[in-house]
Order: C-alpha cells, then sequence, then structure tokens
C-alpha cells in the first residue's frame, strides 16, 4: 500500500483546523445541495452521525500534515501520524470499538461501511488532498507567484474507468487562475465534484492541475506582456460565505431539522458552531 509522505504545509493545516467536525445521517447526494460554505468549513463524511470519529480523522490528518511528533516512554520521538496505513488502522478498530457499521450485512466492506479498508482510506485520501490543493491554491494567488505563473492546465492525472465528460472535453485546456468560474464548472457538485476551484475535482476523478508560466500564458493570448493578474481569494470566499446568507426558511429549517445544536442560524448568518477540541 502506497504511504503518502508527511508535509509540513502551513496554508494545508490551516485549511484543515478551520473546519468543524460535523456529524450528520445525510448521504452524499444531500451533503451537495447544501451552501457550499457550510460544505467547505464541515469535516464530514456521509452519513456518519459519530462526531467523535470525525474528529479523530480530523485529528490524524491534521498531525499527518504537520509532521507532529510524540515522545515515547523511552524518550525516542516518533510521527504521530505516519501514513494512510495507520489511519485506516486506528480508525477501523475506533469504529469496531463503537458499533459502526453498515445495517445491511450485504454492504459490509464496500464504500457504504466506514471499517472499510476502500471506505476509509477513500476519505483520508481526499481530505489531505483537499487541505494541500487549497494550500496551492492560496499560494498560487500570491501576487508575485500569480504573476510569473498565471495560468494552470487542466491534466489527468490518474486513470479512471468513469471519466465526467466534462473533463474529457477540457482535458489539456489553459486557464487562468484567477478563472474561478471556469475552474469551479470543472468541480461543480451537478457532476459529483466539491464546488471549489482547486483539486480534487470530485471523487476519483483523477484530474488536476499544471502551472503554465507567463511565457505560455502570453502565448496563449491568455495575457498581456507586461499586465499583472489580481488575486481573486478574497472575492472567492465572498462568494462562499454569500452562499450562506439569504437562504428562505424552507432551508433554514431543513439545517436546523438536520444539524440541531451544531449550527448557528442568526439574521443573515448561517455558520457551524465552533465546540472545544474533543480528546483523542
Amino acid at each position: 500500500m502506497q504511504v503518502i509522505r508527511p508535509m509540513l504545509f502551513t496554508e494545508a493545516i490551516e485549511k484543515l483546523d478551520s473546519q468543524s467536525p460535523i456529524a450528520s445521517r445525510l448521504n452524499t447526494e444531500q451533503w451537495r445541495t447544501l451552501p457550499a460554505a457550510l460544505r467547505e468549513n464541515a469535516f464530514f463524511s456521509a452519513t456518519i452521525e459519530n462526531a467523535r470519529f470525525l474528529q479523530k480523522g480530523r485529528d490524524f490528518i491534521g498531525d499527518f500534515l504537520s509532521g507532529a511528533r510524540e515522545t515515547l516512554p523511552n524518550g525516542d520521538t516518533m510521527l504521530k501520524a505516519g501514513s494512510r496505513a495507520e489511519f485506516v488502522k486506528q480508525m477501523q478498530d475506533f469504529a469496531i470499538q463503537n458499533g459502526m457499521g453498515p445495517l445491511d450485512p450485504k454492504d459490509e466492506g464496500t464504500l457504504t461501511d466506514i471499517r472499510s479498508e476502500t471506505r476509509l482510506s477513500l476519505i483520508f485520501n481526499t481530505k489531505t488532498a483537499q487541505a494541500k490543493e487549497h494550500g496551492y491554491w492560496k499560494q498560487g494567488m500570491d501576487p508575485d507567484v500569480l504573476d510569473e505563473f498565471p495560468a494552470s492546465r487542466f491534466i489527468r492525472e490518474v486513470e479512471t474507468t468513469t471519466p465526467r465528460a466534462i473533463h474529457q472535453q477540457n482535458e489539456g485546456v489553459v486557464r487562468l487562475k484567477t478563472d474561478v468560474d471556469f475552474w469551479t464548472a470543472m468541480n461543480s457538485p451537478s457532476i459529483g465534484g466539491f464546488g471549489v476551484p482547486w483539486p480534487p475535482f470530485g471523487f476519483n476523478s483523477g484530474m488536476g492541475l499544471e502551472d503554465c508560466d507567463r511565457d505560455e500564458a502570453e502565448r496563449l493570448g491568455l495575457i498581456s506582456p507586461g499586465e499583472r493578474l489580481r488575486p481573486v481569494e478574497r472575492e472567492f470566499n465572498d462568494k462562499l460565505e454569500a452562499s450562506a446568507m439569504h437562504l428562505d426558511e424552507d432551508m433554514r429549517a431543513k439545517l436546523k431539522e438536520e444539524f440541531g445544536d451544531q449550527i448557528d442560524i442568526e439574521d443573515d448568518r448561517v455558520r457551524w458552531k465552533k465546540k472545544p477540541e474533543a480528546a483523542s
């Protein structure tokens, strides 16, 4: 089994730390109907109602991304969270000890079984990728970086048995990093995406990004010589925030019914309530 190396990456760690563990019985499709800001600021997994399980998962991935170390009784130090295999083992043990598993025995070992290696590996791969890719996107919005590498190429990194049609149509396309509408369309919830302009572009999409420098961007007519792009991080964050404002009464009632005291709804603000860190 592949082991993904830990990476000390401040932006990725901050992204993960900003997410609240949210327990819910909602499935993947139901989560996609929620406002983008709520999805993006939640650490969740479809149909998982055990908040301690989610907190433990978030803590492990945070330790993995930061390369956190612990001191053993003999004085030696080691990584607190060293690999995906370790994540799978720890989370399997927790799920079994807490009676978590599919209601239908026929689903044992499948993606619907939270104890399965397949499901837990997918959680680990997706959550680490989301945190790191957000970090890369945020770094790419630095004015100096954006000036030197203003565009990205949409590339296939991993072959998949069911490629999305829109991804096939746009494979190899180069667009400015600031073209948020295009990149978000490649990651639209309507095609199983996450609604953000950075990878991953949906579960098992196999798609990624490759930096394109200024010379290539100018050659393609995407940017004029001497033109400096304006970072769009703040505008995108404002757009995310706006997605959780001015919700109709039906959506507000739905959110309150589903999430209870995990969510705070006041005037035009809808957000997850921050809770003290749970013990592992």
